[in-house]
């Protein structure tokens, strides 16, 4: 009787309280390397918004990515996902992102106002969410990277269709996000360097999902076909860049993206197949679509290309096509898996961003050590076929990859 009603809050705070901590003990000395180690801008955090579903979820999620060859930066990222339905009522959904310095919070009442549609509200913002990563020829430019701190607000309206085939949900989504961003310059960024202006961002996103990708590594299971328009406002729009290289940022810009895919797990081996598309012909450097890296769970819609930096790419249209196959390194354990991956992308370029190919190729492999049913734990490696690098092509990229399932 007392589970129908939710959990009650002393459970409630528990639940919330015992995570960030393991949270905080794993995460810290991640954000010290990222921060002092390095010199150079923490990557930003843009963790999947999954459906509304009866799946509770505590999970540590934490990546870093450097290269082996070039001048890019070492990036890193690392948060707690946690989603808690039934949430002190029982139509009541929490979902929470909690980084070492940063927070995004949804509250969201379930069958409201009809029984197929909920209402969310929420907070978030922090430091580094805004932050800009410079990247000219294969080249990354500290002189003109800076960081960016926000505080956002967010409203979203959900509606839920029927089932297709009796077990795709589908889902369609209204979300308004307004947000404040304060920029300022890192130890590298040049004192020539004009920054963007701070300014109020009013940002809205429409979009409608069949399926969906669970939030996890490896997921056993996927398919998705989504189509996703965004709309923002800038306030205070207007040059910045250094004073021979000036760039601008635009008062409105618009993109529009589609991911369709699935995963697939047959005869203890997985695939998978994803095809990503997206346009945005109001754009600037600032809000382009950017492609480049191997890290996952950085994005609700990560735009993988392995062997290139995080980021590197600067994208006004682009379509991107990622295709894996894992299965375990010897038979007869399920423990360690090798995964191999390919990525294509088709790329036209923001102005200003070009690199030598608009064709971009990139293979990749990893080994993963599931350490307990809990703990996983991959490193990996990118070859960055068509990437700019010391006067020739090829980009090699590491990056090691960590998830707990609390």
């Amino acid at each position: 009787m007392g589970q129908s009603r939710g959990m009650n809050r002393r459970e409630a705070v528990g639940l919330l309280l015992l995570p960030l901590i393991v949270l905080l003990l794993i995460l810290l000395p991640l954000a010290a390397r990222v921060d002092t180690a390095s010199a150079q801008v923490p990557a930003r955090v843009k963790p999947p918004l999954t459906q509304v579903d009866a799946e509770s979820r505590t999970y540590v999620e934490a990546g870093v990515e450097a290269p082996l060859r070039g001048n890019g930066p070492f990036t890193g990222y690392g948060y707690l996902f946690l989603t808690r339905p039934h949430f002190l009522d029982q139509d009541i959904y929490l979902r929470l992102v909690v980084a070492p310095v940063y927070l995004r919070s949804e509250l969201i009442r379930d069958r409201w106002p009809t029984a197929d549609s909920a209402v969310g509200v929420g907070l978030g913002g922090g430091l580094y969410a805004n932050s800009h990563v410079e990247f000219r020829g294969g080249r990354f430019e500290k002189g003109e990277s800076f960081s960016g701190h926000s505080a956002e607000a967010m409203l979203a309206y959900y509606l839920r269709g029927p089932k297709i085939g009796g077990f795709l949900p589908v889902e369609g989504q209204l979300r308004a996000h307004p947000q404040y961003a304060v920029y300022d310059r890192e130890s590298d960024t040049a004192r020539r360097f004009r920054l963007p202006e701070d300014s109020a961002i009013y940002g809205g996103r429409a979009g409608v999902r069949l399926g969906g990708v669970p939030p996890d590594l490896f997921p056993n299971a996927a398919m998705e076909l989504s189509l996703w328009h965004s709309i923002s406002y800038r306030d205070a729009a207007g040059r910045y860049g250094l004073p021979e290289r000036l760039q601008e940022t635009e008062h409105l810009t618009q993109r529009t993206w589609t991911r369709a895919g699935g995963i697939f797990t047959f005869w203890g081996t997985e695939a998978s197949m994803f095809l990503n598309a997206g346009i945005a012909e109001d754009t600037d450097p600032l809000s382009a679509f950017r492609l480049g890296g191997g890290l996952r769970l950085r994005a609700e819609f990560p735009l993988l290309l392995h062997g290139y930096n995080v980021e590197e790419i600067f994208a006004r249209r682009y379509w991107l096509a990622n295709v894996s196959y894992r299965f375990p390194i010897w038979p007869g354990q399920d423990r360690v898996h090798l995964e191999l991956l390919g990525d294509y992308a088709r790329v036209d370029y923001v102005r200003g961003h070009h690199l030598p190919h608009s064709g971009l190729a990139g293979v990749g492999a990893n080994l993963s050590f599931a350490l307990t049913k809990r703990i996983t734990l991959v490193v990996e490696y990118g070859y960055g076929v068509d990437a700019p690098r010391n006067h020739g092509f090829g980009g090699h990229e590491a990056s090691t990859l960590f998830e707990f399932k609390y």
